[in-house]
């Protein structure tokens, strides 16, 4: 009897040595360690940024583990266990003000998901791969501004298809998708750190923040200030000012002027917010004609309706792109355009560096060192200098960027746009031979005549030509009706490819690249693909070899 009693003590010991275990945290805090700033010694003053700052580190400690275990969020005796260490690990500051486990634990009702295979099942594989690809520069310790853009404009359009699919709950989403995100890749030494620095600000913190004078209200504050000193300065100065003559005013300095314009332009611009301008140039006409020799012809690289693009060195020795608009262009507001130009970023187009408008009307662009498409399919119509000859290989993938950046631009959530004027002698290539658009949106540029006539089923149409020209090498629009003929009559497709490919193509993809142009270049719209369409079908393509 009693040996019957040792066993059910034995096996009750180890039922309650399995529950605590079960219980124990098993998060790792020393590779993203809480670093808290001197205000949150005093919780009751700082309280909302404090606790958003230990609940990031918290989520970072987590990350680790759902690479693993593919769970994003704690049981609930794992997570009172856990914040109960993490608090002890930082017993200077008073943590249980911020209540962390409530927002660790998988307890909370009508979670958006628990899973980080559930979330990518919901937004799709394809959609969870392109926003790994747009972050994935994260895991560089010095990130450009620009590849945080482009992070955080996929995860809010990622974050909202994830919202619209998951019609069961909205609740803690942003949460659930930045853990799945930073899980992908937890060995680079800096993407985890580097994805919840880009995107942590992305979450909506669970905590009131504290009333405070904000930066609108000090720098209202200012303003006002400056005015009544002005007021002040101007009624003990009246006497003095009567006394300057118009033609002294009328001469004044129009150099100061400018400088006082500069000046205004630079204070506006610290206040810009991160999707603003920040880091675009305004170049001199001097500088913008020393940069390409008084706009000379051997420095010129191609020409289009709007105007030529010259290679420039700016005084810097940074290598650029100038385009150089054709005089008689309406560009009104034209510094505000080269604006929103700039804030569109993406791997396949050129960015833009910066814009001319004193004296010229110039846009400064990144360079791309292997110059047009047009010169690799044509030449650079010198006539006797023969285009360089381009394989198989790249003009697919030539063809599948141009696509995708078209695609972009057309369903860019920040501001959608037609490109209006897409053909092979705006495509640059880069050093890889990477495709990027350039002139994007100066369709608004063109004469207002013009406006209006230009859509995304246009754009379409012009990526199918240009398509039948990357296959076939030729210039003729007479290519629309050969391509279309050849896919209804099945005709042999060495007929249309580019002779100096001299048959070293893939006829599968060739077949498939033909039948998609020849769908884009159909002459009712309604019959055209839209661009996420021609993405898909061309990566598909490739696939299949």
């Amino acid at each position: 009897m009693a040996i019957r009693y040792l066993f059910l003590f034995i096996l009750a010991l180890l039922h309650i040595s399995h529950k605590i275990n079960s219980s124990a945290c098993t998060l790792d805090f020393t590779r993203f360690p809480y670093e808290a700033q001197s205000k949150c010694f005093d919780m009751d003053a700082a309280a909302s940024s404090c606790c958003s700052s230990a609940l990031q580190s918290l989520f970072q400690a987590m990350t680790l583990k759902s690479s693993q275990s593919r769970s994003i969020y704690l049981e609930i005796s794992e997570a009172q266990n856990c914040t109960n260490i993490f608090e002890n690990l930082h017993n200077r500051i008073n943590l249980n003000k911020c209540e962390l486990q409530d927002f660790i634990s998988s307890s909370a009702q009508d979670l958006c998901s628990n899973s980080v295979d559930q979330i990518i099942d919901l937004i799709g594989v394809e959609t969870y791969n392109e926003l790994r690809f747009n972050c994935k520069d994260l895991s560089s310790r010095n990130h450009r501004d620009e590849v945080c853009f482009d992070c955080v404009v996929s995860y809010r359009k990622t974050l909202q298809a994830l919202k619209e699919r998951n019609r069961s709950s909205d609740k803690r989403c942003a949460e659930a998708l930045l853990v799945s995100l930073a899980s992908s890749d937890v060995q680079s030494p800096n993407y985890v750190h580097g994805t919840f620095s880009c995107l942590w600000n992305e979450i909506q913190s669970p905590w009131p923040t504290q009333k405070s004078p904000n930066k609108a209200y000090i720098l209202g504050s200012k303003k006002l200030l400056a005015i009544v000193i002005v007021a002040v300065a101007l009624v003990i100065l009246t006497p003095i000012l009567y006394k300057i003559t118009r033609k002294q005013l009328k001469y004044a300095s129009e150099k100061d002027i400018e400088i006082l314009s500069v000046s205004k332009k630079t204070t506006e611009d610290e206040l810009m917010s991160f999707f603003n301008c920040s880091g675009l140039y305004i170049f001199s006409r001097d500088e913008v004609l020393k940069a390409t020799n008084y706009f000379d012809d051997l420095n010129l690289i191609g020409e289009t309706k709007l105007g030529k693009y010259y290679v420039g060195i700016m005084p810097s020795g940074m290598p650029t792109v100038i385009k150089r608009l054709n005089q008689g262009i309406r560009v009104p507001s034209f510094g505000d355009e080269a604006c929103r130009k700039a804030k569109i970023r993406h791997p396949n187009l050129v960015s833009t560096v910066g814009y001319c408008d004193k004296g010229e009307h110039c846009l400064v662009y990144e360079h791309c060192v292997n110059g047009s498409l047009a010169g690799w399919l044509f030449g650079n119509g010198a006539g006797n200098v023969k285009a360089p000859i381009l394989t198989w290989e790249p003009r697919m993938q030539i063809s599948i960027g141009v696509a995708r950046g078209l695609c972009f631009l057309h369903a860019n959530p920040l501001d959608k746009m037609v490109h209006g004027d897409v053909k092979v002698a705006n495509i640059f290539l880069t050093e890889k031979l990477e495709a990027k658009i350039i002139d994007s949106d100066l369709s608004s540029f063109k004469p207002h005549e013009r406006k209006g006539l230009r859509t995304i089923k246009t754009d379409v149409f012009d990526f199918g030509f240009l398509l039948l020209q990357v296959l076939t090498g030729k210039k003729a629009k007479s290519l629309i009706e050969e391509a279309r003929d050849a896919i209804l009559k099945g005709a042999s497709l060495s007929a249309m490819a580019d002779p100096r490919l001299n048959g070293a193509y893939v006829a599968s993809e060739f077949r498939n690249v033909l039948a998609i142009a020849v769908r884009c270049t159909a002459p009712n719209e309604g019959e055209r693909p839209y661009m996420e369409e021609v993405v898909r079908k061309l990566e598909e393509t490739q696939n299949l070899v």
